[in-house]
């Protein structure tokens, strides 16, 4: 009675054991997915700047070029809402004279940022602000306003990706795909970058063109798949 109490306890443990070993057997795959979308926004930043001998002369004339320039913006259709002030500072040139540093003008320095919901009037809004008094443009740059459709289109190809790595090893190995045993995005790849080679400024017929180009949302998730 003992041997075979004894032999039915050897056959229960080979049996957990072997089950185990068998569930244990796992693959680990990454996968990547990709969206183009075309950008929607436009941020612009530009800058009126005046220099006078004195530092009131400076500010005024500043504050009298940009109303002129906030206010061809508004008559452009620009809102309130989507001007900002960025900065503001007003300086005191140094001017190297035989080799001395002297005082020189004083510089009035204004930077305001522009956010356009229309990508296609970024080349006549910065000739409103040229023509109006903007004498300095310190860049242009465009984005995607909420990209999550994009992104969870791109998390589904990156799914399948990983999914078909998984099919393929798991064939040539000889074995079966089972179950979805964890899955993990990582944060660090899921953004936005941006294809400069697309974003192209120039002048054409005496005004200012612009393409905003794409953005490419991208997805990259870790899966484990239990092997059959």
């Amino acid at each position: 009675m003992k041997k075979i109490a004894i032999g039915l306890i050897f056959l229960l443990v080979c049996s957990v054991a072997a089950f185990s070993q068998s569930n244990n057997r796992t693959i680990s795959v990454s996968g990547s997915g990709s969206v183009k979308v075309p950008a929607d926004t436009a941020r612009l930043t530009f800058s009126v700047i005046t220099k006078e001998a004195t530092a009131l002369n400076s500010v005024q004339n500043n504050a009298v070029r940009m109303n002129k320039v906030y206010d061809a913006l508004k008559n452009a259709g620009i809102p309130d809402t989507s001007i900002s002030t960025s900065n503001y500072s007003l300086y005191q040139e140094s001017v190297y004279k035989d080799g001395k540093s002297e005082h020189g003008l004083y510089v009035t320095s204004n930077n305001i940022v522009v956010i356009l919901d229309d990508v296609e009037k970024s080349g006549f809004v910065i000739d409103t602000a040229i023509s109006a008094g903007v004498n300095r443009m310190n860049g242009i740059s465009f984005f995607v306003k909420d990209s999550n459709a994009a992104l969870n289109e791109a998390r589904v190809l990156a799914f399948k990706q990983a999914k078909e790595k998984a099919e393929l090893y798991a064939k040539e190995a000889g074995c079966k795909l089972g179950r979805v045993l964890s899955i993990s995005e990582n944060d660090n790849v899921s953004f936005a970058t941006r294809e400069t080679m697309d974003a192209k400024m120039y002048l054409s017929e005496n005004s200012t063109t612009i393409q905003a180009g794409e953005d490419k949302i991208i997805a990259s998730v870790f899966v484990v798949f239990e092997l059959k």
